[in-house]
């Protein structure tokens, strides 16, 4: 493979997300029987799985529960310009947890726990990526 992955943001489980994300919203399932929200977009709920699901603007605050720092491009040279980055999983204050991008990370002060909001990624690729900024403590920490 070369190049970077694209999402398939025509995807029916996966769509109304993409289209929220180009608006700089973050939207997730909402499963109308039990009331779960949930990620990934899928079309059943995985909780009680009922289709009966709808969408629902969440806050985008959340906290990192793990991360990584990437130091090697992979697939190709395509990334080589991106590396070091961040990946995290953000848990959600709504509850889902999520794979994303930490932007502006200090690494040095980076930690488990840390406050996080959702910021808006407009790529070349053609397509919006959610990722995150974390917020700055009150003791002058990332």
């Amino acid at each position: 493979m070369t190049g970077k992955p694209r999402p398939d943001v025509g995807d029916a489980a996966t769509a109304p997300y993409w289209e929220a994300a180009a608006r700089h919203e973050l939207m997730l399932p909402r499963c109308d029987r039990c009331g779960l929200v949930f990620f990934p977009p899928r079309q059943l709920c995985p909780g009680c799985w009922s289709d009966e699901l709808s969408w629902q603007q969440v806050g985008g605050g959340g906290t990192v529960w793990t991360f990584t720092e990437v130091h090697v491009p992979f697939y190709d040279d395509t990334w080589a310009d991106d590396v070091p980055y961040v990946v995290a999983v953000i848990e959600l204050d709504e509850g889902p947890r999520l794979l994303a991008g930490i932007v502006e990370a200090d690494t040095e002060r980076l930690a488990i726990g840390d406050r996080v909001n959702v910021v808006f990624e407009d790529r070349p690729e053609r397509v919006t990526l959610p990722v995150f900024r974390v917020v700055p403590r009150l003791d002058g920490g990332s």
